[in-house]
């Protein structure tokens, strides 16, 4: 280890990697809270979230009063709910867990805008937003009726995976349009 003295001098001179996050963090602080407010009434509360994750200084940047803006303004939460101990940025992950379509991630507001589907599929629990909930991939079909509408056997839907409801079998919409794909690729599937 003989000829590897440190010195102060090598430690003092700025390297660019410091001056480079010291001039970002200056920039993000002339920005203030009204700024990053400003921006933020633009993006969903997901997005805030991960703009806050982008970077440290970010991080810093979005205070208390810009997490409070973000639950009263676009989560829709009562300001009698926000206690002076409550963790915003925790309060707004819990809402955004709560309320997010889980296909496409879409923020509802409001109860009635997400759909929770309820039958034992291997979709159950998930919840869904109006679009998402009418994709064939979360819809089913009678066995009776995919024969008759796309003129399948019975047979060729054996090989599909079954619910029994009490009134008959229950097939993923979405598995039997790729059946009717694999046995007629040029048939229209709608």
């Amino acid at each position: 280890m003989a000829g590897h003295k440190r010195t102060s001098a090598a430690n003092s001179a700025p390297t660019p990697r410091s001056v480079k996050r010291a001039k970002t963090e200056t920039v993000i602080e002339t920005f203030g809270p009204d700024m990053l407010r400003n921006i933020l009434s633009f993006l969903q509360p997901k997005d805030a979230l991960n703009l806050s994750s982008a970077s440290a200084a970010l991080d810093a940047a979005m205070d208390k009063s810009v997490w409070c803006y973000v639950l009263l303004e676009q989560c829709g939460v009562e300001p009698t709910l926000l206690k002076p101990r409550t963790q915003l940025r925790k309060k707004v992950l819990g809402l955004i867990e709560k309320k997010s379509c889980r296909h496409c991630g879409y923020f509802g507001r409001t109860k009635p805008s997400l759909y929770r589907i309820k039958v034992f599929s291997e979709h159950h629990g998930k919840q869904l937003c109006g679009r998402c909930v009418q994709l064939p991939m979360y819809q089913e079909i009678g066995r009776l009726a995919a024969c008759q509408r796309y003129k399948l056997k019975f047979r060729q839907l054996e090989t599909l995976p079954v619910r029994h409801v009490s009134t008959g079998k229950m097939h993923n919409f979405q598995d039997v349009l790729d059946l009717v794909a694999r046995v007629r690729p040029l048939a229209p599937l709608l």
